[in-house]
This record gives C-alpha cells, structure tokens and sequence, in this order.
C-alpha cells in the first residue's frame, strides 16, 4: 500500500509544469514560429547535454550563435539518451538544435506548434503514444527481477551475453544502417552502455533488484557532470537549478537505502556495482543522444550499436569467465565453458533448447526470461520506445520513463518475494522524485527559491547556406 502512495506521488508531479528532459529547450521564452524566424536575437536559451539546462558560458556567448534553421532543420524530441524525429502533425513542440559559430551542440530552441494546439486530451490519438511510453517504461522494469532469476541458475556473464546476442539479432537491419560518420562515436558510447548493463548483471547476482534499479538512476548526476567536465557546460546554481536540486535529492535517496538498514556495514560490492550502472549509462547517453540530437533519423540504428557493442563485451566477459581466468568474479560456477555439461546448459543455444525443447523444467523459467528480456524488453521495447516519444513532448516522456525504478520494485516483489521496508520506500520516492524534477524549467525552480530572472539578451549569427545540412 505504501508504493501505491509512492506512484499517488509521481502522478501528481506529472502535473507540474515541466521542461525538458534530456537536452532541454529554452527555459525562458518561447516564441510563435514565425516570430522567431524573423527575430535577429533570442533570449538567451538553456545549454543541455542529458539532463541538463543551463545559460550559456561567456565564451561561447562572445562567439555567437547560429540561429535555428527552421525550415530545413529536423524537429527532434529527447528524453533519457534518446532523440528521435518529432512527428509534427501531434507533437505540441517544435524544437531544433542550436550550435555556436564552431558547430557545437549548445542546446535546443522549442516552439509551440500551432498544427498540435486544442487536441483532445481523452482522445485515442493523443492517449496511445502516452500509454505506449509508460508500457515500454513497465517493460523495462521486469529487467531487474528477471536478471536475477536468470542469475541464481547461470552465470551472470552467460545470461547477460545471451540475452544481448538476442537483442541484437533481432535490431541488426538497423545496424546495417548506421552511417558511417558515427561509427566510431557510436562504439565509444554503446562500450558505455555495456558497461552499464554488464555493472546491472553483477549486482543481480546478490543485490535487490529494486535497490538495483533506484541506484541506477544516479544517472540523473552522471549525466550533466559528464556535460561539464567535455562540454564545459556551466553547471552553476542559476545556471541548471533543476540538476542541483535533482542531485540533493537523489544523494538523499541512496542515503536512505544504503544506510537506513544497518548503517555502513550493508554497503556491499552489489551496491558498488549498482553505481557503476549509473556511471556507464550515464556516460553512454551522453554521447548517444548527442549523435541522436543531429541524426534523428539514426536513433535505432545507434540503439542497434549499443546492444551490439554489450553484446560484444558480454561475450568476452563469457569468455573469460567460462574459462576460468576471473575466477569467482560475480559467481562461482567455475569454469564452466570447459565442461560439457555445464557449457550445454549454461550456452545461449544450450539453454534454449534445454528449457524450450529439452523437457528441463528447471531451465524453462530462465530460457523464457532471456527471451524475454532480449527480444521484448531490450529489442521490441526500443522500437516501441522510439516509436511513442516522438509524439509528445520531451518533458512528459521525462516523467513517464522515470517510473521505471517503481515499476521494477512492484515486479520484484512479485516474482522474487522482494519486500520494501520504510526506509527502501523512503529512498525509492526521493530518487524517483529526482527523476522527475530533472524535468521542471530552471526558472520555475529559480522562482520558487526566489532567484529573480535574468533575461538576457543574445545576438545570433544568421545561419549560412547549407550550415545546417
């Protein structure tokens, strides 16, 4: 009953007025597209990189801007790693990206559109995509309970190479796709990703999986705190108030969960992994979302690239493993590549056909969760993902994907027989809340601790022919 007035809680934050997840259009102003086509300044617009919304820095205001193309720029949505095409018949936003004179991604400019105004908030059009947003949400979270099960009866390096190999069979069109300028970044930022999903598998095999899924999301610090350190994103308190007060919240929350049982002496490797979770995703959606911002049209095919690239690292990670070289490193199931018993059952195709065709009912659960969590919540889940964000606004898929963690605790409760004391509900509520607070436009934050706005002034340099091509 007490997660129930957990989810009472989200629901109500929905309500808040919100600004943007991800990378985060202007908190400022917004103005009617034909305004600001013919407008020589703009105030001054958020810098953001994941998470993150904040003024500009001073060097960059001195080198000017380029001024949004809004006629041959693509309309993107953004929310936790991923860009996407904004479909702009239903979308309520029209935002664009904005680059300084030197082509750096400096942030988003937003307007309303007109085409999206008076929709029917109860009608099927406008539901769908909402509904379909927090469904790929719910999916997501049978991650953390099923990464368990599979761990308790197989070695989390086979489970966690097994259900990649899976994942990106099934997007590998995709893959075909990617262009060949975004290679390299691409890898750089799906090795990221696995690490996160290589750091979620280690922490299954002896943590909860709820207290997995809160502590991953520190990403909401990792993030903007990888924007400052490549980016030089300011990261001050007038600059990006929303962050700062997402991070109290969310150090708060881990304070609760890691030090509300038995002090310090709860505090475990799984924990330590948990966090690294956070850092690898983290760091993986700042540079997918950055190629996804530019190239909308390259979301899957960048998506495809990081299951591929965990489904690599998973594999090698198998590999050591199963022969031994790691030794009891998240598990003691031994060399088990070099034994043939263990390699038929503990193998992708060995399990398959040992759970699935072998009459092996122990086996049957664990083959049905790689299944699953490869093919659905990994693949399918993407698609679905990809497909419903870009016909709303980055803020409220912001929130809708932030249920995840809650989402996971319900599902581990009932498939593992997880319990939530008082003080893992307490945490839970105040990292979810983080979440979600990452969501709200700076000045409103500003506001309500009774900052006064600056608004600024910029001058931007016309854009050239083909500058945004």
């Amino acid at each position: 009953m007490k997660l129930l007035h957990v989810v009472e809680v989200l629901v109500l934050l929905v309500k808040v007025q919100p600004t943007y997840g991800f990378i985060t259009p202007s908190p400022i102003k917004q103005f009617p597209l034909s305004t600001l086509k013919e407008r020589n300044t703009f105030s001054q617009p958020s810098s953001s990189r994941l998470f993150v919304a904040t003024t500009l820095p001073e060097t960059k205001q001195k080198k000017g801007l380029r001024e949004p193309n809004f006629d041959e720029n693509a309309d993107v949505v953004c929310a936790r790693g991923v860009c996407t095409l904004a479909d702009e018949e239903v979308v309520e936003e029209l935002c664009h990206l904005v680059e300084d004179t030197e082509g750096n991604l400096i942030g988003m400019e937003c307007v309303e559109n007109p085409a999206a105004a008076d929709r029917n908030v109860f009608s099927f059009d406008y539901l769908w995509p909402r509904a379909l947003l927090l469904g790929c949400s719910l999916l997501y979270g049978t991650n953390f309970p099923l990464g368990r099960i599979m761990n308790e009866a197989l070695p989390a390096s086979a489970t966690t190479a097994g259900r990649m190999l899976l994942a990106t069979v099934a997007l590998f069109p995709f893959l075909l796709q990617l262009k060949p300028e975004l290679r390299k970044t691409a890898v750089l930022g799906g090795s990221f990703c696995a690490l996160g999903y290589l750091s979620q598998s280690i922490a299954l095999v002896d943590t909860p999986a709820a207290t997995v899924a809160f502590l991953g999301a520190l990403v909401v610090i990792i993030t903007p705190t990888t924007s400052a350190l490549i980016d030089k994103v300011p990261m001050g308190w007038k600059d990006a108030p929303q962050t700062w007060l997402a991070a109290i919240l969310c150090l708060a929350g881990v304070g609760a969960l890691e030090l509300g049982g038995s002090g310090l002496g709860d505090v475990g490797w799984g924990d330590f992994w948990s966090a690294m979770q956070a850092v690898g995703f983290g760091v993986g959606f700042f540079f997918t979302e950055r190629m996804m911002a530019k190239e909308p049209d390259q979301a899957l095919s960048i998506t495809a690239c990081q299951v591929g690239m965990t489904a690599f690292w998973g594999s090698i990670w198998a590999v050591l493993d199963g022969t031994g070289v790691l030794g009891n490193f998240a598990g003691d199931h031994g060399a088990w590549l070099l034994d043939e018993t263990t390699r038929s059952q503990y193998s992708l195709q060995g399990l398959l056909y040992s759970g699935f065709f072998g009459g092996d009912e122990s086996l049957r659960l664990v083959a049905i969760a790689a299944v699953w969590t490869g093919l659905i919540t990994t693949a399918a889940n993407r698609v679905g993902e990809t497909t419903g964000l870009g016909k709303m606004k980055s803020s409220e898929a912001a929130v809708l994907l932030a249920t995840e963690p809650l989402f996971a605790a319900l599902f581990a409760s009932f498939l593992v027989g997880e319990t939530l004391g008082l003080e893992d509900m307490l945490g839970g509520a105040l990292i979810v809340t983080a979440c979600v607070t990452t969501s709200l436009k700076p000045q409103d934050v500003l506001n309500f601790f009774g900052v006064e706005d600056e608004d600024e002034e910029l001058t931007l340099e016309p854009a050239e022919e083909g500058d945004f091509q």
